[in-house]
Parts: C-alpha cells; structure tokens; sequence
C-alpha cells in the first residue's frame, strides 16, 4: 500500500526492533522437514480469501524448484525479562488467560520453540480459514455454557492486551488477531501456551532482525505463526513486509513458489515478478494487509487510481471480444460502484474498506501476473496461449473424428471452445461461464421439441395403417422400426438433458475455483478434453437423429405401396425443404475461419470441402445470366433482335 505510517503510539518504530550491537550474521542450517510445510494447512483458503486467483491448475511435482522451507536454528532465550513490555508479567488468571490442563489440577510439559521458518503469506492465509476451533472440541477443559448474567450485568471483558502487550484486533470478517510491536499473528493468544509460543518466536525473530540489520528495510511488519510437526518440535513461521517498497522479504534463500505458489506458472525473467507491481504493491503484502487491516492510511489518489483501473477493464470488456478483464461487465459495474463510495477523510480508511481495498488489489496483482504482464510475451488475447501454436489446428484421434462426423460436428466444435478457454493449464473465467449458460439453454430449449418428437411418434404408431390394423404379429414394417428408433433416440435427449443440466447449473461455476476443479478433472489431457466434447454433444446428437428418423418414418408412409400422384407431391416438398434446410445450414456465422460459434458454421466450413457445392454455385451463376440475359432480349424491341446483343450474350455464357 501507500507507505503505510502508523501511529506511533500504536506502531513503534522498527529500530526498537534493530537496536543493540552488529553481529555477524547466522548461517542458515538446513532441516529435513516431516512434511510438506506449504501445504500443511490445507490445499487453499476459501474463495472468499482468494477468489480469481485461483485460475491456475495445480499439477503435482510440476515446480521442480520447490523446496521445503529453510530452517533456521533458535537461539537460546535470554532468562532476563524483556525492557519494553507494557506491563509486568502476571498470573494467567489475572491477565483473564485460558490455561489448558488448569481444570485437572496438572501443568503438561511444553516444549519450547526451537527453529526459525521462512513461509509464504498463503500459508498464513490457508492456515487461518483451515485451521479453525470448533466448540465441539474439548479445548484444554470443557466448555461451560453460561445459564446466568450478573448482578448489575457486571460481566468480565477480556483484556485488550496481555502478555508482554499484544493488543487484540477483530477482523471484519471476525477473526481475532493480535499485535505487538510490528509483528503480528492470528494465533488465540487469550490461551497461555500459544502465547508462551508466539513470544518465543518474537524473542528468536528479533535477535535474527538484529543479526541482519544492516541488510533489512526500516519500515517492517511480520507476520509470526506456529506449525507443529508431527513429533511435536515447533516451528516459527514468519514473513517480513517492506512497507516502502511494497514487498514480502526473507532472511534467507526462498523457492520462487513463495511468491507464486497459487498461481504454478514458471518464472524465467525477474522483470515478470517486479512489472506487475509497478503500479501494484507485492501480492503478499496485500494478503497481509487483508488480514490485519487496522489503522491503515490510503491516500485518495491511490484509491482513484484503482477506480481507474476498474473502469479501464469495464471499458477493454465491453468493446473487446477477447478481453483480459478478470470480471464480466455486471461485475465491473458493481465494482465501480462499491469503490465509488468509499470516503476517505485525511488519507484515514476504516478496516472494513481496508479490506476490501486490499482484496481487489490482490485479485488485480494476480491477473497481472497470470497474464505475463509487462514482459514481452505478455498475452494481450484471452484466447491466446503465451506458448507458440497451441491454438492451430491438431489432428484428434481417429475415433474423435468419427463421433464427430456422426454427431454433426458438433463435439469439433465444443473442443474449440475449450481450446480457447483452457490455456496453459489455466482457466479464462468470464468465456467459460458464458459457455456454460449457453449450452445450458441448448439443453433446456431442447427437450421441448424432443416431447413433441415423441408424442408425434407416439401417434404414428397408432395409425391403422403402420400399426397394420393392431394386429399382432412378430414382423413389423421399416416405418414402424424407424419409429421405434427415433422414440428411443427422444427419450435418451431428454435423460441426457435433465442429467447434464443438473451437473452444470451455473451457480456451480461462478467462481473460478469451480471451473479450474472441473476442467483439470476433465479436460487435463487431450483424450479427456475431446471426451469431454463428445460428452456436451449427446444431447444434440440424440435431438437431430430423433427428428431425422421421425422424418425418415414419416417419408416411408408416403412412398410405401403409394400411386404417383401422391408421391410426386410429396416428393416435391421434402427436395424443396432439403434445399432451404441446406441453406440454412451453409449460411452459418460471419465469423473468422479459425474461431466457429456454431454448429450450421462449423458444417459450412466442413461443406466447402466437397466438389458438389463448388459445381452447385458455378450452375446457378449460370443459370443467373441466362436468366439476364432473356430478361433483356424480351424488353427490347419487338423486331428481330441484331446479332451484336446475340454475339455479346453468348461471350457471356
């Protein structure tokens, strides 16, 4: 954020954190971890932590530069008493501390935090929506519901500080969380362990903020926490926020998926992770600022500057048909909106806004990032892969060629799509929302004209006639069987209707976390993207071989065992209407050759292969001049025509 002062009554200064005599700085000593620390609080926080963000397919062992954390070694405590507490230490029962083990009259062994770990701001993130207290977990002692109110309503509020002055915070969303210094933690420090635990770990990040002083930014915050290995030793996770530059730091080494963990993608220029924040802050230290949004200050020209930004991609939505934009229009409008009404009096902003600020910042820093932003092979289509011919034409599988042609084309069609959406293992949100809502009108429009399909097949078999008097007999006649097919056919569109349409409400994918999940599960190869094709394609494929074997069984009533009289009209009709169906189909979308939205453009394009339309348009740009031509000869004079107009007419022809 914008050089985020505090109050120094509330904030001291970091130097209190750096003071006393230079030292060399500690080696760092690798410790073989027990697990994996980045994924020890869980996959990713909820979408309402990290929403958009989260467009990236995670592909396991695919950043082969993931290491496990380094270690660093703890430093003995010192026995003396800290000069800078705020208040003296008191009894666990005077500062209002729960005291686990306090009911059964035993103090457990503790053991002390011995190591130092640098974390990524994630895992602070993922560790406080995963790891939660439930009140039906029996913490330390049982829980006691209160049945009565004091006298007076004299009720005991807890303390706002305890410890050596940790001052408690509630997050708009709820969470507690408390400060102390400019470090900072979500753990419950109102229970005496975590905060002999957390005050441990102070005491061993400020002795190494001292070994590393000379090396370290002024303007600081931490972030502390404490993960347990499954032995039980203790861990002291932390992560260091420049607030002048903007950024998360260590004091050591770090894998490059500290930075973009969420997002997988591979990192080869350094300008690719400091462009995106030329105008941005680090994403890190958004997600920091989200977390612990009290007395904050943001200027009124950062705040326009990120209404700028909105209305920027609200403008790149509406007039660009492969825009870059993370929201559709309705969301950007919303958006604007909500940013609109923030007031900011002498550069001051509540928490709650604070959050939201910091939020929208965060998601906006991601896009960047998961665009290549400011670097030569940024993409600037949301089509286009960053990868060179991703998006040209590839041979599918024999037998996807096969379903296809059986199917009209349409799964060649539907695969396309997905080409366009699913890039670089990553999800284009806004076209796959739109993608889903228009095939969930296909199916739903569908299953209409499939109940009169069958309710008309239903009544062709009652006629005397095909049901051949409703006499019984093992044989039935070609109209009567292809009757019986395109009933079948009808039923199974509306099953595979009403099952696919329930399997993709788009209520189930409005957030890209919903889509990124069901396209790694189905569409993370290429055998699996064309099943998918042929998947969303049943449904039409049922509809159009029910309505053609309806109109097959219907044709052989009127050309079976009939006079010429009635065929002939007949078969007028039906080559009349095969021709305006034909030109229907070949008329399709005005679209570029390369990206088809529809099913009668993609079987034009499959049509111009064939040597018959070609013949068929030369014919008619013939029989079109003869007709011009006997259109002059008869409005011209009554006299015999001169042989010059013969002689011009027959150059034409």
């Amino acid at each position: 954020m914008e050089n985020i002062a505090q109050n120094p009554s509330l904030y001291p200064s970091t130097s209190i954190l750096l003071t006393g005599a230079t030292s060399t700085q500690a080696t760092p000593v690798l410790k073989v971890p027990q697990s994996g620390y980045l994924h020890a609080a869980g996959s990713r926080a909820p979408s309402r932590a990290s929403d958009v963000s989260s467009t990236t397919a995670f592909v396991e062992g695919s950043s082969e530069g993931a290491t496990s954390p380094v270690i660093l070694p703890g430093i003995p405590l010192s026995a003396e008493p800290e000069q800078d507490c705020v208040e003296p230490c008191q009894d666990v029962a005077d500062q209002g501390l729960e005291k686990p083990g306090a009911a059964d009259g035993a103090q457990k062994s503790r053991r002390r935090v011995e190591y130092l770990s640098p974390m990524p701001v994630s895992f602070f993130v993922r560790n406080r929506y995963e790891n939660r207290h439930y009140l039906s977990e029996v913490y330390g002692s049982a829980l006691e519901e209160i049945k009565t109110i004091p006298a007076k309503n004299k009720l005991r509020p807890r303390p706002e500080t305890v410890g050596r002055g940790w001052r408690s915070y509630v997050h708009p969303e709820g969470q507690l969380y408390f400060r102390w210094k400019n470090f900072y933690t979500n753990s419950y420090l109102y229970d005496s362990d975590q905060l002999e635990d957390i005050e441990e770990a102070a005491d061993i990040l400020e002795k190494e903020l001292r070994e590393h002083r000379a090396d370290l930014p002024q303007n600081i915050e931490i972030g502390v926490e404490i993960y347990v290995e499954d032995d039980g030793g203790k861990l002291a996770c932390y992560y260091i926020c420049d607030l002048d530059a903007e950024k998360v730091l260590w004091l050591v080494d770090c894998s490059i998926d500290y930075l973009v963990e969420e997002e997988n993608m591979p990192i080869y220029d350094e300008a690719h992770l400091c462009a995106p924040y030329a105008r941005y802050p680090d994403i890190g230290i958004l997600q920091h600022v989200q977390m612990f949004p009290h007395n904050r200050i943001f200027s009124k020209n950062r705040l326009i500057e990120l209404r700028t930004v909105l209305t920027y991609h609200l403008h790149d939505r509406a007039t660009s048909r492969t825009s870059n934009a993370p929201y559709d229009a309705d969301d950007l409008h919303r958006f604007v909106q909500i940013f609109g009404d923030i007031e900011i009096i002498g550069d001051c902003v509540s928490e709650y806004d604070m959050v939201k600020i910091a939020r929208m910042k965060s998601l906006l820093c991601a896009e960047q990032l998961r665009h290549y932003h400011g670097t030569k092979w940024a993409r600037l289509d949301a089509n286009r892969s960053v990868h060179r011919n991703t998006n040209t034409k590839c041979d599918h599988s024999w037998w996807f060629n096969l379903l296809s042609f059986l199917f009209f084309f349409t799964p060649s069609l539907y695969i396309k799509r997905l080409d366009e959406m699913w890039l670089d293992m990553k999800i284009n949100h806004q076209p796959w929302r739109k993608f889903i809502s228009e095939i969930q009108e296909d199916w739903t429009a569908s299953i209409t004209p499939s109940a009169v399909i069958l309710t008309a097949n239903v009544g062709f078999l009652a006629i005397q006639s095909v049901d051949q008097n409703g006499m019984p007999t093992p044989y039935r006649s070609a109209g009567q069987v292809v009757s019986y097919i395109s009933t079948i056919l009808t039923i199974g569109n509306i099953i595979a209707c009403t099952i696919l349409a329930r399997q993709h409400r788009p209520s189930s994918h409005l957030h890209a976390d919903d889509a990124l999940s069901y396209l790694v599960e189905r569409a993370g190869t290429r055998w699996k993207a064309e099943r998918l094709a042929i998947i969303l394609s049943i449904p039409t494929a049922f509809f159009l071989w029910g309505l053609f074997t309806f109109s097959a069984a219907i044709l052989w009533v009127c050309f079976h065992q009939t006079y010429i009289p009635t065929r002939i009209p007949v078969l007028a009709v039906a080559v009349f209407s095969a021709i305006l169906v034909t030109l229907v189909v070949l008329n399709g979308e005005w679209s570029p050759p390369q990206v088809v939205h529809s099913v009668p453009a993609n079987m034009r394009q499959q049509f111009r292969k064939i040597p018959v339309r070609r013949w068929t348009e030369q014919t008619l740009k013939k029989l079109s001049r003869r007709m011009t031509g006997l259109g002059r000869r008869t409005s011209s004079s009554p006299a015999a025509p001169s042989p010059q107009p013969d002689l011009e007419m027959g150059k034409m022809m």
